[in-house]
């Protein structure tokens, strides 16, 4: 059967389109892929975007918390522009340095070596005074117009530092029993209790600075094993607390005598 012109140009019109129909399906997967990237693409931009968030505030919360543990970076940059635990503790050395100097100088122009005794330990710096006659009748717990004198020495030394203050009272292993101390707690508290009174109410320390503990026998520098080392062990520590100590945050400014 001859085809005639039309049937063929019929022919070739449809077998042209059919081509243009398989290649354009074959070409589908183009589109597909395109989108998987686009979207990859918006993926990446995402977690890149999430992960400088976090760094920038990673990088915060590690300067922060390195502030607590004196690091490299905590000198170098301070939080919030306050000073660094190392400079606060240098500062607190430096001035504990020049009350006991200062004390110390006191102590020897007036003799008491045996009656007062100053030392810097972990806590801060200690002053000792040596409750046994010097500053205190045997039993009581009245303040003595010479303890009043020295207490407001120390006083003067307190108002050059703001650390914390803590007066720790204690006694020797010796038993008492009276009206008014049944036991050396009780003796060892009203000391401490009649030193904090009148520093806060004589030499006007701020009362926030302040506090005090009773130990009784149970905080001895010395076995009570002779008379000498109850001797020392009866005693009223005034401790100027170093600022790792400090339990309570100090006043911006003391009132003065």
């Amino acid at each position: 059967m001859a085809l005639t012109r039309g049937d063929t140009r019929s022919r070739l019109r449809r077998g042209g389109e059919k081509e243009a129909m398989e290649s354009a399906g074959m070409m589908r997967w183009l589109l597909t892929y395109a989108d998987m990237i686009t979207l990859l693409l918006a993926l990446f931009i995402i977690l890149f975007a999430i992960s400088n968030i976090s760094a920038v505030k990673f990088n915060k919360l590690a300067r922060a918390i390195s502030g607590g543990f004196n690091s490299t970076s905590s000198i170098n940059e301070p939080p919030n522009g306050g000073t660094t635990g190392s400079e606060r503790g240098r500062t607190d050395e430096a001035n504990m340095a020049v009350a006991k100097s200062q004390l110390d100088r006191y102590i020897a122009q007036q003799n008491l070596q045996s009656k007062v005794q100053t030392s810097i330990t972990k806590q801060g710096l200690v002053i000792t005074l040596l409750s046994d006659k010097a500053y205190y009748n045997s039993g009581s717990a009245d303040l003595r117009p010479e303890t009043k004198l020295l207490l407001d020495v120390v006083a003067a030394q307190l108002r050059n530092v703001k650390n914390a203050v803590r007066v720790e009272g204690s006694t020797d292993n010796v038993p008492i029993a009276t009206a008014a101390y049944p036991s050396n707690w009780e003796l060892s508290a009203a000391r401490a209790t009649g030193v904090t009174r009148y520093l806060v109410e004589r030499d006007k320390i701020v009362p926030t600075r302040i506090s005090f503990a009773g130990y009784g026998q149970f905080h001895p520098r010395f076995p009570n094993d002779t008379d000498a080392h109850r001797q020392q062990n009866r005693r009223v520590d005034i401790v100027i607390l170093n600022g790792q100590s400090a339990p309570t945050p100090i006043p911006e400014t003391e009132a003065n005598p």
